[in-house]
C-alpha cells in the first residue's frame, strides 16, 4: 500500500468516513434538505468501504510477508532473508553431503544449494534465490532439469565445463512432487577420475589384444608355411627362427604384464635391504647380454664409492634399471654404449641413477606419454627391437612404490637420459 505522510490510505479513508457521518448527523439535526443528508450518507458509506478494503488487504499482505520471512524468502527487495530453524537445519544437512546438491522450485528458482555446487559451477556468490538458468550454463543439464520439472526422473553422465577443465559428472534429477511443474532435486558427482580409469582400462584391453594378436598371427602363419616347406631347409630355418622370435616376444609380454599387475597390487610389500650396487651391475649385465650382443651395444657402469652400498627394495630397483637399460639399448645407435651412472645427491642421503643412450631422442611433445602402456615413440619399429611397450609403465609404478622420482632429459638427434632419484637409500654410519 502507498503511504501519504505516515498514514496508510485506508486510515485516511476512515477519517473521511467519520467526517461524512458527522456531516449527515448535523444535517439531520438542523433539518437540512434531504439531498444534503443523502449526500453525506452516501459519502460515509463509500469512504467506509474503501477503508475496510484497505484494512483487509493490509492485514493479508502483512501475514503473507510474515510467512515469507518465516520460510526464508526476502520480505523486501535487497533484504537478506531470515531463515527459519527448519530451513537452517536443512541447509546444514545439504552442506554435509560431499557431492554438489541443489533443489529447484517449480518456478525454476534455486531454493537450496551446498557450497560444493557453487565451486563446481565456478560461482563465487550464493546461488540460492537465483533462477536456475542464471547458474547453470550447460544446455544439456538445463534440458534435463526442465524435464525433471515436468515429472521425469533421469540419471546419466554430463560433461560440465569448469575452471579446472571439463569435468565428467554423474547427474541425478529427481522430481519431488506429482505436480506439473514440479520442484526437483539435482545431485552431481564428479567422476572424472573414474571415467579416466575406465577409459584407461578400455584402452589397455584393446592395446593388449592388438599386441598379443600380432605375434600369434605371425606364429600361426609361420607354422602353416612350415608344413609346406619340407624340402627347403633354408626356408624351414627362417620360419623356425620367426616362430622362436615371436614366442620370445609373447613370453616377454606375459612377463611384463605379470610385473605390472604385481606393481599395481596394493598388497605388494616393500622389502628394503642392503646390497651392493656393483653386484647389481653384474647381474644386469648378464640379464641383458643377448640383447646387447645382437645390437653390438655395450653397457658401461660408473658407480661412485659413496653409493656402493644402498638400502632399498632390490627387486624393484632391478625392474627399474633393467627396463631403462633395455629400452636404451634398443634405441641407441649400434656400436655405441649405454652409460649407467650412480652417484650421491650432494648434501642428502639420496642416490641418483642416470641411464644415457645415444639414440634419436624423444620429441618434447611425447616425453610425458612414454610412460603410458603400449605407447611407442617410433611405431615403425618391429621385431626384436620393438619391445612390449610396457617397460616404462613398469618403471613408473616401481618408482612410485619406492617414493622416488623419474625425469626425462632428451634432445632430438642427440640422445636421452633417464634420471631416477632414490631418497633415503644411503645407510647411515
Amino acid at each position: 500500500m502507498a503511504r501519504i505522510g505516515k498514514y496508510e490510505l485506508w486510515q485516511i479513508c476512515s477519517v473521511l468516513a467519520l467526517a461524512s457521518l458527522f456531516g449527515a448527523t448535523v444535517s439531520l439535526a438542523l433539518g437540512w434538505h434531504r439531498f444534503a443528508t443523502g449526500l453525506f450518507a452516501g459519502a460515509t458509506l463509500a469512504w467506509a468501504c474503501v477503508a475496510l478494503a484497505g484494512f483487509v488487504s493490509t492485514g493479508v499482505s502483512t501475514k503473507a510477508s510474515q510467512k515469507i520471512v518465516e520460510l526464508g524468502a526476502p520480505a523486501k527487495p535487497n533484504q537478506l532473508p531470515t531463515p527459519s530453524p527448519e530451513l537452517t537445519e536443512l541447509n546444514e544437512l545439504v552442506e554435509a553431503i560431499g557431492d554438489p546438491v541443489f533443489a529447484i522450485s517449480p518456478e525454476g528458482v534455486v531454493l537450496l544449494a551446498n557450497s560444493h555446487t557453487a565451486r563446481l559451477l565456478g560461482l563465487a556468490r550464493p546461488i540460492t534465490g537465483r533462477h536456475v538458468e542464471e547458474v547453470v550454463t550447460k544446455a544439456e543439464l538445463l534440458d534435463r532439469i526442465a524435464r525433471g520439472r515436468r515429472g521425469e526422473h533421469w540419471r546419466g553422465s554430463v560433461r560440465l565445463p569448469t575452471r579446472d577443465g571439463v569435468k565428467v559428472c554423474d547427474v541425478s534429477i529427481v522430481p519431488i512432487s506429482n505436480q506439473n511443474p514440479a520442484g526437483v532435486v539435482a545431485t552431481i558427482r564428479d567422476i572424472t577420475e573414474l571415467d579416466g580409469a575406465l577409459q584407461l582400462k578400455t584402452d589397455f584391453v584393446a592395446n593388449a589384444s592388438h599386441e598379443l594378436r600380432t605375434p600369434i598371427a605371425a606364429i600361426k602363419g609361420a607354422a602353416e608355411t612350415l608344413s609346406l616347406a619340407s624340402g627347403d631347409e633354408t626356408m624351414r630355418n627362417k620360419l623356425v627362427g620367426m616362430i622362436e622370435a615371436h614366442v620370445i616376444r609373447l613370453e616377454n609380454m606375459v612377463s611384463d604384464l605379470l610385473d605390472l599387475s604385481k606393481l599395481e597390487s596394493e598388497s605388494m610389500a616393500i622389502e628394503s635391504k642392503r646390497f651392493s650396487m656393483t653386484e647389481l651391475a653384474a647381474e644386469l649385465t648378464q640379464l641383458l647380454y643377448e640383447l646387447c650382443k645382437a645390437r653390438n651395444v655395450e653397457i658401461e657402469f660408473d658407480i661412485a664409492d659413496e653409493v656402493e652400498t644402498i638400502c632399498t627394495d632390490k627387486r624393484l630397483l632391478v625392474l627399474i634399471v633393467k627396463n631403462l637399460i633395455e629400452n636404451a639399448a634398443k634405441f641407441t645407435a649400434e656400436k655405441t654404449a649405454v652409460r649407467v651412472t650412480a652417484a650421491r645427491v650432494a648434501g642428502t642421503d639420496s642416490c641418483q641413477i642416470r641411464v644415457t643412450d645415444q639414440g634419436p631422442g624423444i620429441p618434447l611433445s611425447q616425453q610425458q606419454r612414454i610412460f603410458e602402456r603400449f605407447y611407442q615413440v617410433d611405431p615403425a619399429r618391429s621385431g626384436a627391437q620393438r619391445g612390449t611397450g610396457l617397460g616404462l609403465a613398469i618403471v613408473k609404478h616401481a618408482v612410485r612404490l619406492l617414493d622416488s622420482e623419474i625425469e626425462v632429459e632428451s634432445v632430438w638427434d642427440q640422445g636421452t637420459t633417464m634420471v631416477v632419484t632414490l631418497p633415503g637409500v644411503l645407510p647411515r654410519p
